[in-house]
């Protein structure tokens, strides 16, 4: 499969023209090897979560602890997919701004509040055994989350369904991003340096703060160190402004790969091949580095986006591949259900565990696998009805005759983004 350069300048503009009736953008080639990698950074997070639930007092090695980087995954990809996507659009036009956020809501909405309602029922025995002031902030993501705002209040962050914030985190990034994307378009090269900057004074700020008043105390597991820990733990780790340099990364790892795409006379296939090689190996020694330091890096540093030195060169892998493994039809479905199974996988394990209890430990005292298995298989089997039975349906409705628009219009649109570039 060959790679299109794609315009840039006055002819992104006419590449508006391109798009098929109704939809949000140009049509785009699919690039498979992230969707199925997709996959594989949920799992990450879901076997980073089990292993602390199923196995509390197990030994716990830095590779599976350091499963919640996968979040770093997802918004750094975010940011590269969303500029692979509508760079050539002018997000600057009301009309097609509103299309990209209507598309934006239509893709994560309905799976999004799904898995609210899901778990009210462990959210409202979690708020009924806490204690002021921690159970009125845990009450409000009632109203927060389903808002998309939760991630901006510790102690709602992670009350409703926990893995949501990440949500609400997408939702901000979503806003920002018909302003960021041509300004990091135009000037990548100093975008890079600022968002490197910006990661280095957040990083330097969350550490500070923590190493004042939770010193000694885990950011992962912060609950030992009291409220006071744990409401500065969530300010810390979900605050969508302090997650804001992973996008950033996203779209500037997008204008880079860009800017050194093949030529379409050039037959690239052993190329991206190769590079794809390479990368993966990049990727894994980074990963390799990474555990190696972890004992000795801040802790915020490390949760915050360190892991991009892993993820970036991941991401370049499968945005390079045309065939193979992750290219194939069942890990492509996967990753079509990760995002369902990233915010159900929580649901899942308290539903087992719940289970496990009413049966006075029949599952876990067999052993805590079996539980951990029977929740994984549950997330998996949910995921997938989920994606197929709501996700994808109710998209389509959204979108069903939303995303039209006279040909006058559009016509309108495209001269209007020619002559404002």
């Amino acid at each position: 499969m060959n790679v299109l350069r794609e315009p840039s300048g006055r002819d992104a503009g006419r590449q508006l023209n391109l798009a098929p009736a109704g939809a949000a953008h140009p049509a785009t080639t699919p690039l498979p090897a992230l969707t199925s990698l997709r996959f594989f950074a949920a799992f990450y997070v879901l076997v980073f979560h089990y292993d602390r639930f199923f196995f509390p007092d197990g030994p716990h090695h830095t590779a599976i602890l350091l499963g919640h980087t996968g979040v770093t995954f997802f918004f750094i990809l975010s940011g590269f997919i969303l500029a692979y996507t509508y760079h050539a659009v002018d997000l600057a036009d009301p009309t097609l701004r509103r299309r990209y956020l209507l598309a934006r809501f239509a893709r994560i909405y309905p799976a999004f509040l799904l898995s609210l309602a899901i778990s009210l029922p462990w959210f409202a025995a979690w708020v009924l055994k806490s204690a002021p002031p921690v159970k009125w902030l845990m009450a409000s993501g009632a109203v927060l989350a389903p808002l998309g705002l939760h991630a901006w209040v510790p102690g709602a962050a992670c009350s409703l369904n926990c893995a949501s914030w990440s949500i609400s985190v997408e939702a901000f990034f979503y806003l920002l991003l018909p302003l960021l994307l041509p300004l990091v378009l135009r000037r990548p090269a100093e975008y890079a340096l600022a968002t490197l900057g910006l990661w280095a004074v957040f990083g330097a700020f969350g550490t500070l703060l923590w190493n004042r008043y939770a010193p000694g105390v885990s950011l992962i597991d912060p609950e030992p160190g009291g409220p006071m820990a744990m409401l500065l733990a969530q300010g810390i780790k979900y605050n969508p402004l302090l997650r804001l340099p992973e996008f950033i990364a996203g779209l500037v790892l997008f204008a880079w790969w860009q800017s050194r795409r093949l030529p379409t006379k050039v037959n690239p296939t052993a190329v991206h091949r190769s590079a794809a090689k390479l990368l993966l190996v990049v990727s894994a020694l980074a990963g390799i580095l990474l555990i190696l330091i972890d004992p000795y890096v801040p802790q915020p540093l490390m949760h915050n986006g360190l892991s991009a030195l892993a993820w970036t060169p991941l991401i370049l892998a499968g945005a390079e591949l045309r065939g193979g493994a992750l290219a194939s039809g069942p890990l492509i479905f996967l990753g079509r259900i990760s995002f369902a199974l990233y915010l159900l996988h929580l649901p899942a394990y308290a539903a087992v565990n719940s289970l496990d209890r009413a049966l006075r430990g029949g599952i876990s005292d067999v052993s805590p696998w079996v539980a951990a298995a029977l929740a994984t298989m549950l997330a998996l089997a949910m995921a997938a009805l989920v994606h197929l039975v709501v996700e994808e349906p109710a998209r389509r409705v959204l979108l069903r005759g939303r995303l039209r628009r006279p040909a006058s219009l559009a016509g309108e649109a495209v001269a209007g983004s020619s002559t404002r570039r």
